[in-house]
């Protein structure tokens, strides 16, 4: 066949398969953030090539950790970047001479290689100039940037944070009614802890990463309580006693019209454990946008309240002997209402604290935790009926 011909007909195949119901249904997939319910399938040998910007900020950040702002002089500092740019200039050189490619070119494809580079590259700068602890922190930071660009691809982090937010507030009436019952005795408990003076003391008082770390203990902390409950939640949900139930539920999505078997149990086809993982991670973002709103909406009200019911003087009691760091002045009413870095301080330490109280509320309570299965559960549900209709589409099950 000619080339000519072979160009229509290869045109009509992806046509088609543009269009199959297997396609429409990994595209469905993707968009509600389970894209390993599609098999087989895997994040693509390019993730990295496709971050290689991210990548590339992230490696000159992480080189800079060897300059020392604080001590050193503006001089000492621009001759500082210098050497930091030049190590890292070398390192990519020395790994496009190990791949066998031209000193300046940019790699198509980030391969093992590339990333060890990636981490240690920054790492050479700052133990250039003895300082050891950047160095650690240097390559502890690229890791963390490594896995957090893998794991959002692999998972399609994006497309579900963008899902589960839209879902969230479709349904702000159960939403309303789940904050109306836990919000008003969180609000009672959480206003004595904020006019306490230990409270001022621990968290007025705590600075930089010692500050991030405290607020991401309750972050783990609320976190732990939710992965409890989730192997629990997806049993309750991944259950099907017929395939009639399955076509009942596909109805609306790309599986529906699809020819399903009328005999036989679904349940034969297991869950994998990364698929597990995803209906997780579907499950906690679920809740885990309405814990963030109840938490920035209890940090605004104690800054507010705080700045309207704490002066300074008291404020600056409540943290001695730490200087009061007065950020902005507003008379008002015959007194003068200050914001000061501490209450900005203790108002995010109570708002991480009442989500996570909100978080083992949502977890623990029968009378919460049904009220929120009812709206987030038929959307697994649904999806992991998909599945089902897909993998026998497909013929994997």
């Amino acid at each position: 066949m000619s080339n000519i011909a072979k160009k229509p007909v290869e045109g009509l195949r992806n046509l088609v398969a543009k269009t199959s119901p297997r396609t429409e249904m990994e595209r469905w997939f993707i968009k509600r953030g389970l894209p390993h319910f599609i098999e087989p399938y895997s994040a693509g040998p390019d993730v990295w090539s496709r971050a290689a910007p991210v990548l590339v900020v992230a490696y000159i950040g992480g080189g800079l950790h060897g300059l020392d702002l604080a001590h050193w002089s503006l001089q000492h500092n621009l001759i500082g970047a210098g050497v930091v740019l030049a190590i890292l200039l070398g390192t990519w050189m020395v790994t496009n001479l190990a791949r066998r490619r031209p000193l300046l070119s940019r790699p198509r494809q980030l391969g093992r290689l590339e990333l060890a580079a990636f981490l240690i590259g920054p790492a050479l700068p700052a133990m250039a100039f003895t300082q050891w602890g950047d160095a650690i922190q240097a390559v502890i930071e690229g890791a963390v940037v490594l896995t957090v660009i893998y794991f959002t691809t692999s998972y399609g982090l994006v497309p579900l944070i963008g899902w589960a937010a839209s879902q969230t507030f479709s349904r702000l009436g159960s939403v309303g009614r789940v904050l109306s019952r836990a919000l008003p005795l969180l609000l009672l408990f959480t206003t004595f802890l904020f006019i306490s003076t230990e409270v001022w003391q621990v968290a007025g008082t705590l600075q930089g990463p010692v500050y991030i770390i405290a607020i991401g203990l309750f972050f783990l902390l609320g976190s732990a309580f939710v992965l409890s409950r989730i192997p629990e939640s997806i049993r309750a949900v991944h259950q099907f006693d017929e395939w009639s139930e399955v076509a009942t539920l596909v109805s609306g999505t790309p599986a529906e019209g699809l020819a399903l078997p009328t005999a036989g149990n679904p349940m034969e086809i297991p869950l994998s454990g990364r698929q597990r993982v995803n209906i997780g991670l579907v499950s906690v973002l679920s809740q885990a946008i309405l814990i963030t709103i109840v938490s920035v909406l209890l940090a605004m009200f104690f800054t507010l309240f705080g700045i309207l019911a704490i002066p300074e003087a008291t404020a600056a009691a409540w943290t001695a002997p730490t200087e009061m760091n007065v950020i902005a002045h507003l008379h008002f009413g015959g007194r003068t209402l200050v914001l000061t870095e501490a209450l900005l301080r203790v108002s995010g330490f109570l708002g991480a604290f009442a989500g996570m109280y909100f978080t083992v509320v949502l977890s623990t309570d029968a009378t919460y935790r049904d009220e929120f299965a009812e709206d987030a559960g038929p959307q697994i549900r649904q999806a992991l009926a998909v599945r089902l209709a897909y993998r026998h589409a497909s013929g994997t099950d």
